[in-house]
């Protein structure tokens, strides 16, 4: 059997937290499956044979361990799950007659059962059979075999049941329409977080902590001094943890180790008990970082690092500082999720200073393990956090911390910094179709989590500018203008206005009901200003409030007041109207519409298949497509291209569509009109209709576009984007499309790339299977 990287291995969480690997099973497996047939109950013998065999053990492993051709379709896929190294459930399907069509069976063991094994292998089960070109799975379970019964349900997929002399026979059809790949996904993605945040327990509450490490080093001796308000027990050790107290009991363990000292330091760490190692220490290599993951998956360890600066968890009780960042820490609205320790530590700088306390915060380092998507699906559940702020460098997952992302944004805000901030970049994409406010820099973050943490959510955009000279009126009335903002009110109180005078001036405005927000912009007159009005006299209300200092030494600052009422104050314009631009755009995204992906009619896949296959059985390391095959992809996906001809020398509009496979962050269109040299927009595949449309939008832009024109283009995006998301083959694809005077798209050239390529499920439940992936 030719087992690929993917048979070779994942790991992946069960509902309790324990990592679990899941693999192909294979011959030399044929005694640890036998003996894991042996020990199954009667119960689950029963199931398993609908009888009891005389020797159980030897049937399933002959049937699951026999060695498969490696010519042709596959007659029988058999999936192991293994937990620390033992077999503890097993799933297989058998293709039928039909050959889109296998019957599946699972085993678990008993000790394990309801605890997410067959519902995990179920999910692995069905990409292998997309691997496999299956369309179809049945089971035949009995009736009082409610677990079998509730794999099916728990997946999320639609099924049939045919009831027939006391058994149940189950029919999936993998072939899922949108909405119950919408379903499927929405599912899964409720099981991860259940898993990831059980696992993640062990990290960010755990009962017992050790250090491992030089004791005279600084990272140890920091960590130390942090742990000192943590009211269990602390365990301090070497390097590689040999002199650990025998009788500790250990949940979480801090590693300052050396590469080469550090996967000892986990296997150590895990007889003890530990579910969670936090490492410090740099300087891992492949094979130093190979072994330090293989250590903690082989011990059923969750990972932060190498090269973390830690994480910090306000809530449990004394709080939480296992990090090398000086506390302490008040508890506070702020998610904070880095991936450098420097910038972590200029975000917490920043946070005290302003007064915004933490919920919680980690910072990964080189993410093995844990990353950013970990803190996204924990703060889900996390009604502490109200605010999210994000610093990711690079991404193992980009379209499931998209898909988490976009969910959680419809409750907290979420602000990130791309200091690329172009339509055209990928990352840029990413955070603007997974709801994320992106900024152009920590500074920028700063600012606007001051605003977001001490103010109301804006409710808009229209903004009133209050102001004691014209200069900075103006001078904020263009900052906001710039940023994007409506300005619906500008008043220059004069120098002369006092403390009654802005009091009422801001009351007026807040409770006008014309207007989101207020900003004002105070110049160093004689007579002063009075700063304290803006906290002392006025009271809080349902619109945020915020200054312009213009001689303030700090870029941002808060001024605080009698009523409780924190006022960010801004040194500058731009400042001011970038962070209250960015608030506005975090908080618009809770009132933003589903964005289902579109389902293009019209689509023969398995025509486009054999089209893909064609071509490599001919070129094996991929060519780029004939005409006619590319005539009969474009056509299996609903385009029809037609010749350009005389008539087309009055089309109104020339454009060119282009998708291709990024490494990263996976399929990726754009589109642009003919001429334009400006940043074009990215889009991540499958996108959203109102992606899709707003992308059409941009590029049908002028006094020659129509409604109908857009709506063409968008259909013809959208069965683009579903071509290159289905086919990972397509290395690159370009199209020319011809907008005629009667409103007609025509398909008029273009070029296709094909490669050799598998397809990868991106919600597949799985962990990192390399230090970079």
């Amino acid at each position: 059997m030719d087992v690929d990287v993917e048979d070779a291995g994942s790991f992946a969480l069960l509902t309790d937290g324990r990592c679990v690997q899941i693999r192909a099973a294979l011959p030399s497996d044929w005694q640890v499956v036998h003996d894991f047939a042996t020990a199954l109950g009667r119960s689950s013998v029963y199931h398993r044979f609908f009888g009891f065999p005389k020797y159980p053990g030897k049937l399933l492993a002959d049937a699951v361990c026999a060695p498969v051709a490696a010519d042709g379709p596959r007659p029988r896929g058999s999936l192991l799950a293994l937990l620390d190294g033992v077999v503890i459930g097993l799933a297989e399907w058998i293709r039928g007659k039909d050959p889109q069509e296998a019957e599946i069976a699972f085993a678990v063991a008993d000790r394990l059962q309801g605890r997410g094994v067959a519902t995990l292998l179920a999910e692995h089960l069905l990409d292998d059979a997309d691997r496999a070109g299956l369309h179809r799975f049945t089971a035949i379970t009995q009736a009082e075999n409610r677990a079998m019964l509730e794999v099916f349900a728990g997946l999320g997929i639609p099924v049939r049941k045919v009831w027939d002399h006391g058994t149940w026979t189950v029919i999936a059809d993998l072939k899922l329409d949108a909405a119950a790949r919408v379903a499927l996904l929405d599912a899964a993605a409720r099981r991860e977080r259940i898993a990831d945040d059980a696992s993640l327990r062990h990290l960010l509450a755990p009962s017992s902590i050790a250090v491992l490490g030089d004791a005279r080093g600084a990272a140890a001796a920091a960590v130390l001094r942090n742990l000192s308000g943590f009211t269990g027990p602390v365990f301090v050790a070497g390097p590689d943890g040999g002199d650990l107290a025998t009788d500790a009991k250990v949940e979480l363990a801090v590693i300052t180790a050396p590469p080469e000292l550090a996967p000892q330091a986990v296997r150590v760490c895990a007889q003890h008990g530990a579910r969670a190692v936090i490492v410090t220490s740099t300087g891992f290599d492949d094979e130093s970082g190979h072994a330090l993951l293989d250590a903690c998956r082989r011990s059923g360890v969750r990972l932060v690092g190498p090269g973390s600066l830690g994480v910090i968890n306000t809530a449990v009780r004394g709080g939480l500082n296992a990090s090398l960042a000086p506390g302490p820490f008040a508890a506070g609205p702020a998610g904070v999720a880095v991936q450098s320790g420097g910038v972590g530590l200029t975000v917490l700088h920043h946070l005290s200073r302003l007064g915004i306390g933490i919920a919680t915060f980690g910072a990964f380092g080189d993410k093995y393990d844990v990353s950013a998507n970990d803190l996204l699906m924990h703060w889900q559940s996390d009604p502490d956090v109200r605010l999210g702020l994000l610093h990711v460098e690079s991404f193992g997952n980009p379209r499931k911390f998209a898909h988490t992302a976009r969910a959680l944004s419809r409750r907290v805000p979420l602000l990130a910094v791309d200091p690329e901030q172009s339509p055209s970049q990928a990352r840029s994409a990413l955070y603007a179709q997974a709801g994320i406010t992106a900024v152009p820099s920590v500074g920028a973050l700063v600012c606007a989590a001051a605003l977001l943490a001490h103010q109301p959510a804006p409710r808009g955009r229209n903004v009133a500018v209050l102001g004691n000279t014209r200069g900075m009126v103006n001078l904020t009335v263009q900052a906001c203008v710039k940023a994007g903002l409506d300005v619906g009110v500008a008043r220059n109180l004069t120098p002369a206005a006092d403390t009654p005078a802005l009091t009422a001036a801001v009351a007026q405005a807040a409770t006008s009901g014309t207007c989101d927000a207020v900003l004002v912009a105070l110049a160093p007159t004689v007579p002063a200003m009075p700063l304290d009005a803006l906290a002392r006299q006025v009271k809080g209300g349902n619109i945020p409030l915020a200054a312009i200092v213009a001689d303030q030494a700090d870029t941002v600052t808060v001024l605080r007041g009698a009523h409780g009422v924190a006022v960010p104050s801004y040194n500058d314009p731009a400042t001011a109207a970038g962070a209250l631009a960015a608030a506005t755009a975090a908080a618009a995204v809770r009132d933003r519409p589903d964005d289902p992906v579109p389902e293009p009619d019209r689509v023969d896949r398995e025509a486009a298949r054999l089209v893909i296959e064609s071509c490599l059985d001919a070129t094996p390391r991929g060519r780029a497509l004939y005409p006619s095959e590319r005539v009969a992809l474009l056509e299996a996906f609903g385009i029809t291209p037609r010749h350009a001809t005389g008539g087309d020398t009055r089309d109104v509009r020339r454009l060119t569509i282009t998708a291709w496979q990024d490494f990263v962050f996976g399929p990726l269109l754009t589109c642009a009109r003919e001429g334009d040299s400006g940043p074009q927009t990215t889009l991540l595949a499958p996108a959203g209709a109102s992606d899709l449309a707003a992308l059409a939008g941009r590029v049908t832009s002028g006094p020659a576009a129509a409604e109908p024109e857009t709506g063409r283009l968008v259909d013809v995006l959208a069965r683009v984007a579903t071509m290159v998301d289905v086919l990972p083959q397509l290395a690159s694809l370009r199209i020319d499309v011809l907008f005629a005077e009667d409103g007609a798209a025509r398909v008029i050239g273009g070029d296709v790339q094909v490669i050799p390529a598998r397809r990868k499920d991106p919600y597949l439940r799985r962990l990192r299977r390399a230090p970079v992936e």
